[in-house]
């Protein structure tokens, strides 16, 4: 983790500008990527209340800075205008000509209707590229239908991957899981589309990312798994991916245990931490033990081997169990909350976070905002600043898009902008 602006790390996207007319969380997210390597992030809101995250009817007291709104708006500037105005869209035509990027997650058709559908952006800006985020995509007899995170997890069979039961009720990942990977999908096909424009490249760029396409990119195992061998998966619950028997998660004296001993060299190790080499035999603990150190023992536990595996385990706590597996190279955690990671062995990493203003603090209090995921050489991106408040950047925006402040004071008169 480190503290902006002291760090500067690389801005490889310096100098480009993004108008971000998404709301929620895939859109903001992609763009926020952007923005994290030195894009310009224009976030464009319809007031009064702005973006949805703000939670400005149940939480006024935030003013509009909430940690979902931190989380995938920091180091962004805000403008709040109503494109149901002609004013409204005045603005915004004139700000487009002043763009590299144009994103929007409405469904589909709607910006159109509004009169800034992909044709007329690249008619205003032919070096643009237009991006849309939707659930279903573009075209298709789907897609006008809308999806929250929940509903395409239902759709796309991840709900149906959760859990061991052909017959318990479907149960969904419990936290936006399409939602952020969209975004991140969103953030790579807009570098791409980007580096295709400083390539040289002309004529219109657009870029169609759908919620039920980036679900698939998190599932391509099991989705593969039907595509090519006509296998539908079963639910499998905590069992590790590999099917190993010693790839699962265990209940412990305290707490649970999950270990990944996939290889036949691993699971030797296994069962020697255990105190128990001949569980690594055959055929009396699998069915089978392959020549190789590095096969996988997919499917080859016996029920017997099952038994003692979560007979073992209850003789530490989790935590212990953890720190001997570890070092005897096999792979081992204990389960945390998102809490306990986050103050316990994310401290131990490199991290990838940042501190920017709490914008309601009046003693200067830090937020700590998580950032792109990676590290390269000059430092972690990070934005520089927190997220906006709705609106607080109108003005500023609008002068450099030529508006004279007699200009700006009519439109705020009009209700186009606030």
């Amino acid at each position: 983790m480190h503290d902006s602006p002291a760090a500067a790390p690389a801005r490889p996207l310096a100098g480009l500008r993004v108008l971000d007319c998404s709301h929620i969380l895939a859109g903001p997210y992609a763009t926020f990527m952007l923005g994290l390597m030195g894009a310009d992030i224009v976030k464009i809101e319809r007031p009064p209340v702005g973006d949805g995250l703000r939670d400005t009817a149940t939480r006024p007291e935030l003013g509009g800075i909430t940690a979902n709104i931190q989380s995938v708006n920091a180091g962004k500037r805000s403008i709040a205008l109503d494109l149901g105005t002609s004013g409204g869209r005045a603005v915004l035509e004139r700000l487009i000509p002043t763009a590299d990027v144009f994103l929007e997650n409405f469904r589909p058709g709607k910006m159109a209707s509004l009169g800034f559908g992909p044709d007329r952006v690249h008619a205003l800006n032919p070096r643009i590229v237009y991006a849309s985020i939707s659930a279903w995509g573009q075209t298709g007899p789907l897609a006008a239908r809308g999806g929250y995170d929940h509903v395409m997890q239902a759709a796309t069979g991840m709900m149906w991957a959760q859990g061991d039961d052909p017959e318990a009720p479907p149960v969904k990942v419990g936290f936006p899981a399409i939602d952020m990977a969209t975004g991140l999908v969103g953030a790579i096909g807009l570098l791409g589309a980007i580096l295709r424009r400083r390539g040289g490249e002309e004529g219109p760029i657009a870029v169609d990312i759908s919620m039920a396409d980036a679900s698939l990119c998190l599932m391509a195992g099991i989705a593969h798994g039907w595509l090519i061998e006509g296998r539908a998966p079963p639910r499998v619950g905590n069992v590790g991916f590999t099917a190993s028997p010693g790839a699962g998660v265990f209940r412990c004296a305290e707490g649970w245990l999950s270990v990944a001993a996939s290889t036949r060299a691993q699971f030797d190790a296994l069962c020697a931490a255990l105190g128990h080499p001949e569980w690594s035999t055959a055929p009396d603990w699998l069915t089978r033990r392959p020549e190789s150190p590095g096969a996988i023992l997919r499917g080859l536990g016996t029920p017997r081997l099952k038994a003692a595996l979560d007979e073992a385990f209850l003789a530490r706590g989790a935590e212990a169990w953890e720190t001997l597996l570890n070092a005897a190279d096999v792979p081992a955690s204990a389960v945390r909350s998102i809490a306990e990671f986050l103050e316990g062995p994310y401290r131990q990493t490199g991290g990838s976070s940042f501190r920017v203003p709490d914008p309601n603090s009046p003693d200067g209090a830090l937020h700590e905002v998580l950032g792109a995921g990676f590290r390269w050489t000059g430092g972690a991106p990070a934005a520089t600043a927190p997220a906006p408040r709705l609106g607080e950047h109108t003005d500023a925006v609008l002068a450099e898009a030529g508006f004279d402040a007699a200009a700006i004071a009519d439109l705020r008169r009009q209700g186009a902008i606030r």
